[in-house]
């Protein structure tokens, strides 16, 4: 059944955006929707029973930009009393978004959407490879769809690359990689599933199966960070659209105070303005791992004994890790208590307005792709503590390509230890070298911000997308 077909409503645009449920995937997609919007695309973003209640946070922030984006739910068939399946990336809500889905409650949307006459009929279903089962709805209905890319071209470069091999041994694989448009990688810069006996990269590089049926592979990366990288994957025919940085325009543009946020918190964040206020600048070190990556108790200790060595200010967003009822049972003896006039441990906070202020000298983080984006996007230096998925990779481009970051080495049982986290502080901090990743990251910031002005790269895209889809509903 052709769902364009049919009635014919000289109208907006219409897409459907949806993404896996999980807060590094949904803000950069809800973000992306924003900016649709913003030009005259109607969004329905859909939404799965396990983080309706978060997404829908969004509205507050939507209503005053007074953005046209509605937001559905689809049952996702996971027992909604169950807290533990609460979270980003759980083994079992991933293997269930997979494995189980047969996208039936999507179409069922898409039709009822489609007979209420409240909107033109759906144009475009957007979606992450990490809900493959889209495809097959978007097929049946006859509708274009495109693929939301959430992590960089490099990445996206290095999947499709061993896409071919099927049944690929990691265990056979070269210590060094040439791939075309990207630098000479060494197996420890691939993403993690690269390094695994699990046979788990073979089901990643699947993920790149639904690609032949894009009409658009969106992603969520920069022209000018990688152009090599996406002129090489444009020369095979692959229409690869950069739009980032997926984050609120007021962090990038003057024009547009209100999008101050995405407004989807996996957590409450807390208030640390007041404390950065008291700090002097560029004298904090910001650390934060993200909402997924869970480090071990010696890690955690490790870094601990290293940031108070180092003597500088520090805000820490890290929550207790399983088996523990508050971070302060994994921290040190004595640590919170020797540390409180120069450290503050919070849960959450507001990483955009943290990065942003002028007291925050270096990031120190997981390197997953949103959290190099926002640093990138603000001119903050990094020190990468990559280890899963992409993060390899993006510590790579940070501290080799970009030349923003310092990579912190690690011992030979994995764990970066007290001595090497207080050294690449200090670097980073009171050294030349310092000065000179910050002055790099002050010039990515300004091209970062030029691509999402009016006619920068992504600005463009973006418009030209958006025409797009207005014209297909014409």
């Amino acid at each position: 059944m052709d769902m364009n077909g049919g009635r014919k409503r000289n109208m907006k645009g219409h897409v459907v955006v949806i993404s896996y449920p999980a807060t590094g995937h949904t803000n950069p997609m809800l973000q992306f929707s924003k900016n649709l919007a913003s030009r005259g695309v109607i969004v329905t973003f859909v939404n799965f029973n396990l983080n309706h209640r978060k997404v829908i946070q969004a509205r507050e922030s939507l209503q005053r930009l007074k953005l046209d984006i509605r937001f559905e739910c689809i049952p996702d068939g996971l027992p909604e009393d169950d807290s533990t399946l609460d979270s980003n990336i759980n083994p079992a809500v991933f293997k269930h978004m997979q494995d189980n889905m047969d996208g039936s409650g999507l179409e069922r949307l898409i039709h009822r959407l489609h007979a209420s006459g409240d909107t033109p009929p759906v144009c475009c279903i957007i979606y992450n490879s990490f809900l493959p089962w889209v495809r097959d709805v978007a097929n049946k209905l006859n509708i274009p769809q495109a693929l939301f890319w959430t992590q960089s071209a490099a990445v996206f470069s290095i999947y499709q690359h061993f896409q071919n091999g099927e049944g690929l041994d990691c265990g056979r694989m070269p210590q060094n990689v040439i791939i075309p448009g990207l630098p000479e990688l060494k197996l420890t810069d691939l993403p993690s599933a690269f390094m695994e006996t699990s046979g788990s990269i073979n089901y990643y590089l699947g993920q790149l199966e639904v690609v032949k049926d894009a009409s658009w592979v969106i992603a969520n990366t920069v022209y000018e960070l990688e152009p090599e990288t996406i002129n090489s994957l444009r020369s095979t025919s692959l229409p690869f659209l950069p739009i980032g940085p997926s984050i609120p325009t007021s962090f990038l543009q003057d024009q547009n105070a209100e999008d101050t946020q995405v407004g989807a918190n996996p957590w409450k964040a807390a208030d640390c303005m007041g404390w950065l206020n008291k700090k002097p600048p560029l004298s904090v070190v910001y650390i934060s791992f993200g909402s997924i990556l869970v480090i071990s108790d010696e890690q955690i200790q490790e870094l601990a004994v290293g940031i108070q060595q180092s003597g500088q200010n520090f805000l820490w967003v890290i929550r207790a890790p399983p088996g523990h009822d508050h971070i302060a049972e994994v921290l040190p003896a004595g640590f919170m208590e020797e540390t409180k006039e120069r450290g503050l441990v919070v849960d959450w906070c507001a990483q955009l307005e943290v990065l942003s202020h002028p007291s925050v000298g270096v990031f120190m983080s997981h390197c997953g792709w949103n959290s190099t984006l926002d640093a990138l996007s603000l001119g903050v230096p990094m020190l990468t503590l990559g280890v899963w998925t992409d993060q390899p990779t993006n510590s790579k481009f940070v501290t080799d390509v970009w030349k923003t970051g310092l990579r912190m080495r690690r011992r030979d049982d994995g764990i970066v230890g007290r001595d090497e986290t207080e050294r690449c502080i200090r670097m980073a901090m009171e050294s030349e070298e310092g000065k000179q990743l910050r002055n790099n990251g002050l010039k990515w910031r300004e091209l970062l911000k030029s691509s999402a002005s009016e006619g920068g790269s992504s600005h463009s895209n973006l418009n030209a997308f958006a025409q797009e889809i207005i014209s297909k509903a014409k």
